[in-house]
């Protein structure tokens, strides 16, 4: 089966990571993928080509352009994959120069676009071939829209794309990683600590924050702790930013804060993981692991706003800190990452892919 992933940004974003899983997952298992991005960025066009993945990238201003036709044609798939949103068009176009059928994923609770020509909700539905949700609360959303298109289920394949590294259990030096792109909704979290930092340094002394992940947000972040390493004399806080390979990252930190996607692949990295998002949800638990994917990793919470409450996030790492037990927590990430994995497990995910595409009526190419 070949699979042709359409995307409005190369550049790094949930979009972009989700992208990513799915084409490297459905080229291990088997079928041939592709990714076709209208606009140039730094992502993850290297490791997608690591992966056996062909990328089709070019700048255009316009989802009408004659090469895209051209590669698209060439590359002849059975399935073009979109989201909800952004590249809705340009899979549309594609739909017409290639015959494939579209299969659109809402990768959050469907909304009624009216300022944005061609992506409300009956036109997605017209020209769509299948619905997908990774959320049970987002697919019980779509099912309530329309009762004509298939509606289906497809988790996010992290399991085996995260390479998990022992976990030493050594307290000291204190590396907190925060990784989330810095987008309204999660940027709550990381500007909350580096405004707090200096205040951890002084009840952490061996504490090392990096934070890892891309938009515009980033460069009033690095003037924070810009201030912050000035205060403190000592470069204790690095702003990475945009990252295409997060992997040794998640290798260097002690402990990580991250919010909905990004605290699913901390967990699997097998680090402790502080979840938070625009709400907060805390230190997964075994106790409270059902929780947090139930609520996303506290995407869909509606308990404690961290702009409201920022202390949280700093009393969580100071908690975290003086309580530690490199044994204990050792056993809870084993129980936490055998409530994890089955949700993102990726073993299926080509077969049920190809499943799908035969319940709506397609022949795979072979």
């Amino acid at each position: 089966m070949k699979v042709l992933f359409c995307s409005d940004a190369l550049v790094i974003d949930g979009v972009t990571s989700f992208i990513f899983q799915m084409a490297v997952t459905l080229q291990a298992g088997g079928h041939q993928t592709a990714v076709l991005g209208r606009w140039a960025g730094e992502g993850f066009q290297s490791r997608l080509r690591e992966n056996g993945v062909t990328v089709f990238e070019r700048l255009s201003l316009t989802v009408g352009n004659d090469w895209f036709d051209k590669k698209a044609r060439e590359f002849a798939p059975d399935i073009l994959v979109t989201d909800s949103n952004r590249s809705f068009s340009l899979a549309r176009r594609l739909k017409k120069v290639t015959g494939a059928r579209i299969f659109t994923f809402f990768l959050d609770p469907p909304a009624e676009t009216t300022h944005k020509k061609g992506r409300s909700i009956p036109e997605i539905a017209r020209d769509s071939d299948a619905w997908f949700s990774i959320e049970n609360p987002i697919l019980e959303k779509l099912r309530s829209l329309n009762e004509s298109i298939p509606k289906f289920l497809l988790r996010r394949p992290l399991e085996g794309i995260i390479k998990p590294t022992p976990f030493s259990g050594e307290r000291d030096p204190f590396r907190v990683l925060c990784i989330s792109r810095l987008s309204g909704f999660k940027s709550s979290g990381p500007f909350a600590i580096v405004r707090d930092s200096l205040r951890l340094l002084e009840q952490i002394p061996s504490l090392e924050i990096a934070f890892v992940g891309g938009g515009w947000r980033v460069i009033k972040l690095r003037l924070l702790a810009l201030t912050a390493n000035k205060k403190a004399g000592r470069q204790f806080i690095n702003v990475v930013g945009t990252c295409n390979e997060p992997q040794p990252w998640y290798d260097w930190a002690t402990v990580i804060c991250a919010g909905s996607t990004a605290a699913a692949e901390s967990i699997l990295s097998n680090r402790p993981v502080i979840a938070f998002t625009y709400y907060w949800l805390g230190l997964v638990t075994p106790q409270n692991t059902d929780n947090a994917l139930g609520t996303y990793f506290a995407q869909k919470a509606t308990s404690h706003n961290v702009r409201d409450n920022p202390e949280l996030i700093s009393s969580e790492i100071v908690k975290l800190y003086r309580e530690w037990n490199g044994s204990r927590l050792r056993t809870e990430l084993e129980e936490v990452q055998e409530k994890v994995r089955p949700f993102f497990d990726s073993r299926e995910t080509a077969v049920e892919f190809e499943r799908i595409f035969g319940l709506v009526g397609g022949q795979p190419s072979r």
